[in-house]
């Protein structure tokens, strides 16, 4: 296997074997042996000194996660071991989230069973170390974005085709982007590509990882002499478009006491300063952001005739800004995860 060339599955088995027998500890053994299981490739069982034995059948892994919840329980008892050449952080999640074991040929390890007692768990490669050249590897940029907010809201199912016209970006650009999610089991798809589901709450996790408030958008910061909440009588009555981001957005959308600062997506930071009679301050509770595409003006939602980022944006914005309370994030994703109808359509 050259020093480019992804292993192979067989390879992987073989690596990820000899990464286990490295790391058990005195005393404990290890059998291997075929996999019985449809799409298993081997059954590893591991013995503790007491005797007890735990069995693992060994999966090859990357995108979905294995099926099976929770770590083996008793002695003898099946659980599965994702393995692979390279398991993305996204997949890692997924996988301790189940307590599913998972192993990869880079060194990433994490094995845990109930009975007998094991936690076993090793860091390995962040990136990948065998990507192809047509492999997309970050969701920065505005095709990107916009790829990730039209599969966010929108449910599936949908051709790949009407989701590029909807997202208005090259076919080919969403097309490595839903490569980039199928490989990291946040997509799934039908025979022909078309897409059949999507975990959104990830996929947002996932694109936050590249994205990033102050550095994706031209910001600026802002305060106002009589608080944030004075520029509200302009923001009903809109010139330009505009959407409201930040604590102050999620506050707005539950109702909630107004605190804490606003981010407010511009056209142009030094046109809305003026109308809203904001001015430059380093400690500014107001941020003017220009967005990184048109496409953070899409799908706001109305409240009391403001206009509230989409919530996928609004997400993704909490994730990334300096500072931001995580408690924000929480009780914006309970909202979306109770009433999905008020913003996906």
């Amino acid at each position: 296997m050259g020093a480019s060339e992804q292993p192979t599955d067989a390879q992987v088995v073989a690596i990820v074997e000899g990464l286990l027998r490295d790391v058990l500890a005195p005393r404990w053994s290890l059998r291997t042996r075929s996999g019985r299981a449809e799409g298993s490739l081997a059954e590893w069982s591991l013995r503790a000194p007491s005797g007890e034995v735990v069995t693992y059948t060994v999966v090859v892994g990357g995108g979905a996660p294995a099926p099976r919840r929770g770590p083996p329980s008793a002695s003898g008892a099946l659980g599965a071991l994702v393995v692979g050449a390279f398991l993305s952080a996204t997949v890692r999640q997924s996988l301790r989230e189940r307590e599913v074991s998972y192993a990869d040929a880079t060194g990433n390890l994490w094995l845990v069973a109930d009975r007998p007692g094991l936690h076993v768990e090793r860091a390995g490669a962040v990136k990948d170390p065998w990507p192809t050249d047509d492999t997309l590897r970050s969701l920065r940029g505005r095709a990107a974005g916009r790829s990730v907010r039209a599969l966010v809201d929108h449910r599936p199912p949908y051709g790949v085709r009407e989701l590029a016209a909807r997202a208005g970006v090259p076919l080919g650009s969403l097309s490595r982007t839903l490569d980039l999610l199928d490989r990291e089991g946040l997509v799934s798809r039908g025979a022909r590509g078309d897409i059949r589901g999507i975990d959104w709450e990830r996929t947002i996790g996932r694109w936050a990882q590249d994205y990033e408030l102050t550095r994706s958008n031209r910001v600026g910061a802002y305060d106002h002499p009589d608080g944030p909440e004075a520029m509200t009588p302009r923001l009903l009555r809109p010139k330009r478009p505009y959407a409201v981001s930040g604590p102050r957005a999620v506050q707005r959308l539950l109702a909630e006491p107004l605190v804490g600062s606003m981010v407010l997506y511009v056209e142009d930071l030094d046109l809305a300063a003026e109308r809203l009679g904001l001015r430059p301050a380093d400690d500014g509770d107001v941020v003017l952001a220009e967005g990184y595409d048109p496409v953070v003006f899409d799908r706001p939602l109305d409240r009391d005739g403001v206009r509230i980022a989409a919530p996928a944006q609004l997400v993704a914005d909490l994730l990334t800004a300096p500072g931001d309370d995580p408690g924000d994030v929480e009780a914006l994703l309970a909202w979306m995860r109770a009433d999905e109808a008020a913003w996906r359509s």
